[in-house]
């Protein structure tokens, strides 16, 4: 099984709220991928024109030296104007490999403008695509948050517009990568909270301290407001196939009546 088809049956695994995901078929039987919340320009330049993330995987050009065009040369194959971004290359040094990334700027022929991550591992002749990751809103550039004790952990930052994390958190130990989206983490906490209440998106993750902080919302909250309270986030990133959430520590905010300051009733004098 290639890297590739690795990557898809962890996506499968993740699908629950387990954060726990094993990168293998089922009795022999291919996992069904999940929902393609995250394609949005396809390879015929359309916007949610009807591709799926395998068609947009398979217009990934790594067949030719892709790290030595990265900061040049857009890998996606799409009719949309794209554009490169950023670029870069993240060293492994516990698997003995280096990662390559690609950001890129994408614009549709019928629909908003989209950014896409397009990040691959070569440590020989085959490179091996690893995320082709989109959003409405931005990434920021993937961060190597554990490189020791015979794991790797890589974040990708991601924002989609009004709805919150599009986070990636990938993770490999010597037996093939595991990732796991912010929603999937975010709805694992969630269990650990009061019925009626949920973490409020975005959640900010610092997962090179195992942690994340997030405000919580109320079942009857409206859209734009989170009244809960603040809770944060542990996890236990030490576990050579997982990311396990360990606990969550909540701190409910009382209901009370809204004020609003304006200027006219502010005090003192600003320095």
């Amino acid at each position: 099984m290639n890297l590739r088809r690795i990557a898809i049956a962890s996506i499968a695994a993740c699908t629950g709220l387990s954060s726990l995901a094993l990168a293998e078929p089922i009795d022999g039987e291919e996992p069904e991928m999940y929902e393609d919340s995250y394609t949005f320009v396809c390879p015929d330049g359309g916007y949610q024109s009807g591709c799926t993330r395998e068609d947009v995987e398979l217009a990934i050009m790594l067949d030719e030296a892709p790290r030595n065009r990265l900061a040049s040369e857009c890998l996606y194959r799409t009719q949309a104007d794209c554009s490169v971004t950023a670029s870069g290359q993240i060293a492994a040094l516990t698997l003995g490999t280096t990662l390559h990334w690609q950001l890129l700027a994408l614009q549709p022929i019928d629909g908003p403008a989209t950014e896409m991550m397009v990040l691959f591992e070569q440590d020989g002749a085959v490179p091996n695509l690893l995320v082709s990751h989109q959003t409405e809103g931005y990434f920021d550039p993937p961060v190597a948050v554990r490189d020791g004790d015979d794991r790797f952990i890589l974040h990708v930052p991601a924002r989609n517009r009004g709805l919150g994390n599009a986070d990636l958190i990938l993770m490999e130990s010597g037996s093939g990568w595991n990732w796991w989206t912010a929603e999937q983490l975010i709805a694992d906490a969630d269990r650990f909270l009061p019925e009626g209440f949920t973490l409020a998106s975005p959640v900010e993750f610092n997962l090179r301290e195992g942690s994340a902080f997030a405000l919580v919302r109320r079942e009857s909250d409206a859209g734009c407001c989170a009244t809960g309270g603040v809770a944060f986030v542990d996890f236990d990133v030490s576990q050579p196939h997982s990311i396990a959430i360990t606990g969550v520590s909540y701190q409910e905010t009382t209901p009370g009546e809204l004020r609003r300051i304006g200027p006219d009733q502010v005090t003192g004098e600003s320095e």
